[in-house]
């Protein structure tokens, strides 16, 4: 078997500084995500070589073809599987790189949502269907990859803001901030569809997520105040169920 070479682009970025305060958290935290990128490439590149070494053992063996064969076979699909795997984060790599040098250059728009025109020609993520850039954000917030799933969603946004998922690309980015511990922007995204989506499937959901960020923010009032108006709006909800049991918790009346 041919030894396999992957030559892999790792491209080290100096960040400049941006003027911008929240333009430069955003910068900051991108750069983090880069160098855990970076880190699972080499982790990737790591595991390759101990298979490349283990096709090298395998065919000194004594055995028979057919269990060199399968056991080269299954080798092989490992390595696959890798490939695709290191594809995949070279691609992040390139998408994060982009987004740092906008940022670097002054091209990013303002974050605040509200404020998106911008961005509006710009897509960041370099997918152009919606379905398939939605589907990309929500798997980096299932893996953890908050900071890459934030800008896809807000990419999501600008780019089909008429969309019928928009709600829930305001509530998944909301989450996302949520659990960086941002709670004023988690907020944001959860009024924007308490406002601005009162049909929405996920309005419940925005309503509950609001009260507790503003608990951990410390405004227990307001929070109290948004989970009884979520009790009284969704009153037999799995959503109104939690508000009320943080609410007895905290022995405040419902």
């Amino acid at each position: 078997m041919k030894k396999l070479v992957v030559l892999l682009f790792l491209p080290l970025l100096l960040v400049g500084c941006v003027d911008n305060t929240k333009s430069a958290q955003d910068l900051n935290d991108i750069k983090d995500q880069l160098w855990k990128v970076q880190a699972q490439q080499s982790e990737e590149l790591k595991r390759l070589k101990e298979l490349e070494e283990k096709v090298g053992n395998n065919d000194a063996d004594n055995g028979t073809n057919a269990d060199i064969v399968a056991t080269q076979q299954e080798i092989q699909d490992s390595v696959n599987a890798i490939l695709e795997r290191i594809k995949e984060l070279n691609d992040k790599v390139t998408f994060l790189l982009t987004k740092i040098s906008s940022l670097e250059n002054g091209q990013a728009s303002n974050n605040s949502l509200e404020n998106n025109d911008n961005q509006n020609n710009t897509n960041f993520s370099g997918i152009t269907n919606p379905d398939a850039l939605f589907s990309q954000a929500y798997a980096d917030y299932m893996k953890g990859n908050y900071d890459i799933a934030i800008i896809e969603f807000k990419d999501y946004i600008a780019k089909f803001p008429d969309s019928e998922k928009v709600d829930n690309a305001y509530y998944w980015l909301g989450l996302c901030y949520f659990e960086k511990e941002k709670f004023r922007d988690a907020i944001d995204s959860f009024d924007k569809i308490i406002k601005d989506y009162p049909q929405s499937d996920v309005l419940a959901a925005a309503m509950l997520k609001k009260g507790l960020a503003l608990f951990e923010m410390g405004a227990a009032g307001m929070g109290a105040v948004q989970l009884q108006e979520l009790i009284e709006k969704f009153p037999m909800s799995k959503e109104a169920s939690i508000a009320r049991k943080k609410l007895d918790a905290l022995h405040i009346a419902n």
